[in-house]
């Protein structure tokens, strides 16, 4: 008696895995893993949408997992209310759980919600201190979501002796960087790097207008 229950407690979670796992292979459906790590995320309750469907409620800096999602691509909505704050493009594999962060979002630009508001001046010389490299992202076990292949970007400890506050240090003890806020910044280095063309293109025109005025001159 005593082997024969012992026995069926062994048997019994194997079957139950086998049927969970052909379950899902039938219903070809996976699972997302979202986590709000809050690094540009309006304060507050994010709610995630696959297409009008509304996945889940989620809290700055949690996880939720959502199961059943039928396999392919799809697009995920952020919202706050009815602001959509984050649009991306989702793969579901079969069985698979998809680890999605919301890293970035929408942010407000409205001239209406804004004060303080001053011109940005003289960012070359910062921009000229900034070092950019390409690299792959070392996928731990803790970090296992990270995108695959190679990427171009800053490293975070460097970037925040420049611009601190496009730096953030997350609760995990990782630095992330708000790329949107830096596009501003390097649209006026570009800006002021034009100026630095058309001077330098109108003291040329200069400099030729005097030289063909005294090349008669010199060959009297």
């Amino acid at each position: 008696m005593r082997k024969i229950t012992y026995l069926s407690l062994i048997i019994l979670p194997a079957l139950l895995l086998s049927c969970s796992k052909k379950s899902c292979e039938s219903n070809n459906t996976g699972s997302i893993m979202i986590h709000n790590d809050g690094t540009n995320m309006p304060d507050g309750v994010a709610d995630f949408y696959k297409g009008p469907t509304k996945l889940a409620s989620v809290n700055k800096g949690e996880t939720a997992t959502v199961e059943g999602i039928f396999a392919g691509e799809f697009t995920l909505t952020v919202k706050q209310g009815a602001d959509t704050i984050y649009q991306d493009v989702d793969t579901i594999i079969q069985c698979e759980v998809t680890h999605h962060t919301t890293s970035v979002y929408f942010p407000f630009s409205d001239k209406r919600l804004k004060k303080n508001i001053q011109p940005l001046t003289n960012v070359m010389e910062k921009i000229s201190r900034l070092d950019l490299y390409s690299f792959e992202y070392n996928k731990s076990a803790s970090k296992s979501f990270l995108p695959s292949g190679m990427h171009y970007g800053f490293m975070a400890q460097e970037l925040k002796e420049v611009y601190p506050t496009f730096v953030q240090l997350n609760s995990d003890g990782y630095y992330s960087v708000n790329y949107q806020e830096m596009i501003p910044v390097l649209t006026k280095g570009l800006q002021e790097q034009q100026q630095q063309i058309e001077a330098l293109k109108k003291e040329m025109a200069e400099l030729k207008s005097i030289l063909k005025q005294q090349q008669p001159v010199a060959m009297k």
